[in-house]
């Protein structure tokens, strides 16, 4: 999927697994071909009957693109409104539609497969290292299963619906997998193993009565956070339509930093410059979903559990990705605007202009940019005010840096718990009822504080070093060389053969709407 959070870690894995000599192909939407191919991998699109769209069905646009007639092919009655059968609800019949191509793409590729390597979101993954005889390997971009628990009633409601049974059963008669069998809706994992780009006090186990039942038995492994800042990356991947922004391009604008929105890379020397003179530099970011993807679509039932508010106050359900954000950012102003010793960077997407309609003014001492190198910016941060993606908490956290989070949805409400009861963060969870300009500011002073001990400081530096324990890109790439070697050997003591060396092509697929990495080792 070609969403910033699902695939920037996997970039830095894709040119560990190229760099210990393996040829990499990668899977996704044609927009993300230039990072891909930065990486060291070969970009290979996903190809559906009569479309020429390349990704993982998620926009609107996306279902618009394959067409009624793929559509009603796989059990999507007419005038189904999108809400009931889009993304995630998607994911089953998206394989249908997929899988017959990329099956082709894959038994074709020389030296041939040997493993996959793959996002749970994608079910085609999960059916074709089945259909291949090959070992599934999962790397999944959270803390770990349980921040995707859903209630009972949802999954079974879900489960019920002709668009996931009738593919369900085309997929177990044609590759011989029932993908609900040990699966659910966005987690389809592997019973060979699975990387969890977190660490072990972070880890979030199945814990609901499906998951526990389908696939609490399978085996997950933390493997810490997938960083390279060599790597190029993705800074924003929009709402995906478009080819995203990346690490290191753009114009640096080396006039006086000041507070009007723009698209010029951040100039990093003057950020320096300022931290060098005693600015306490906070980095303020609401990620890439609600910002962009999320603009004018309401959150909806993924933000649920994140809704407690005043009374008689709106649901935060039913907020635009555009209102959310003008709410959160009015208290950021105002609680910037209390403190001139601060410099605050908001990185806002490429909505930010229209982000300022309507609410106050930003203070002098604030910095307004469409996307910073989050990467190479972090390490001049005192502080860093976040959405909770599990990506920019592990990035933050690797450098010790505290944070206070400001949960959307989905598995940020969780982080936010997590970090919270760490002691490494101030969680703002149900964010309409506790978020004002005044509890931010207490927040940003108590993250900040340099007289006497700072918990919050001490606590990010030990989870810091647990992080770092866990391994990283090298551990992740070990453990997807371990699960081919160990499916080969297998293979060769079936045969009678010895296992003496390992020509392999690796076939992985990462990211929330898909991507393939086919990746060739010797050993």
């Amino acid at each position: 999927m070609a969403a910033t959070g699902h695939m920037n870690p996997t970039l830095p894995l894709v040119a560990e697994l190229v760099a210990r000599g393996c040829k990499v192909s990668y899977f996704v939407e044609e927009t993300m071909r230039a990072v891909v191919e930065a990486a060291g991998a070969t970009w290979r699109p996903f190809r559906y009957p009569g479309s020429d769209f390349t990704g993982i069905l998620r926009n609107p646009s996306d279902f618009e693109a394959i067409g009624e007639e793929n559509l009603r092919a796989v059990g999507v009655p007419q005038s189904t409104p999108i809400a009931s059968y889009g993304f995630p609800w998607c994911l089953v019949y998206n394989a249908q539609l997929v899988l017959p191509n990329l099956m082709d793409d894959l038994q074709v590729l020389d030296p041939p497969v040997s493993a996959i390597v793959y996002e749970p979101f994608l079910a085609c993954a999960r059916v074709a290292a089945h259909a291949l005889g090959v070992p599934p390997i999962s790397l999944f971009t959270m803390t770990g299963p349980g921040v995707l628990s859903m209630p009972p009633d949802i999954v079974e409601s879900c489960e019920k619906q002709p668009w996931v049974q009738q593919p369900r059963r085309w997929i177990q008669e044609s590759y011989g997998l029932d993908v609900l069998e040990n699966g659910l809706m966005m987690e389809f994992y592997s019973p060979t193993q699975n990387l969890v780009t977190s660490f072990q006090e972070l880890y979030m186990p199945p814990s609901s009565e499906h998951q526990i039942k389908r696939f609490g038995h399978f085996p997950f492994h933390c493997v810490g956070a997938l960083v390279d800042p060599r790597v190029k990356r993705i800074e924003n991947a929009g709402d995906g339509a478009n080819a995203p922004s990346l690490s290191g391009e753009g114009t640096v604008n080396t006039l006086t930093l000041t507070p009007e929105f723009s698209s010029a890379a951040l100039p990093l020397q003057q950020i320096r410059e300022a931290r060098n003179s005693d600015r306490r530099i906070v980095l303020i970011s609401l990620g890439t979903v609600v910002t962009q993807r999320m603009w004018r679509r309401p959150l909806g039932l993924a933000s649920r559990r994140n809704d407690e508010r005043p009374e008689g106050s709106r649901s935060i359900t039913e907020y635009t990705g555009k209102e959310f954000c003008q709410y959160v950012y009015e208290a950021c102003f105002e609680a910037v605007r209390q403190d001139q010793n601060l410099l605050a960077i908001f990185a806002m997407g490429s909505n930010g202009e229209e982000a300022l309609e309507g609410i106050a003014p930003p203070p002098c001492n604030a910095i307004l940019r469409e996307s910073v190198a989050q990467v190479e910016l972090l390490p001049l941060c005192d502080a860093f005010v976040t959405h909770g993606g599990a990506n920019s908490m592990h990035e933050a956290l690797a450098l010790a840096l505290p944070q206070a989070i400001i949960p959307v949805f989905g598995d940020q409400i969780y982080n936010a718990d997590a970090l919270a009861s760490s002691g490494a963060g101030i969680s703002f969870r149900h964010p309409l009822k506790t978020l004002t300009a005044e509890t931010l500011q207490s927040a940003l002073h108590s993250l900040l504080q340099t007289h006497g001990p700072n918990t919050y400081k001490s606590a990010a530096g030990r989870l810091s070093k647990q992080l770092a324990a866990a391994g990283g890109v090298r551990k992740a790439a070990d453990l997807v060389l371990e699960a081919m070697g160990a499916a080969r050997l297998h293979e060769n003591e079936e045969e009678g053969a010895s296992a003496t060396s390992l020509p392999t092509l690796l076939a992985s697929v990462s990211g929330q709407a898909c991507q393939v990495y086919e990746k060739s080792v010797q050993q």
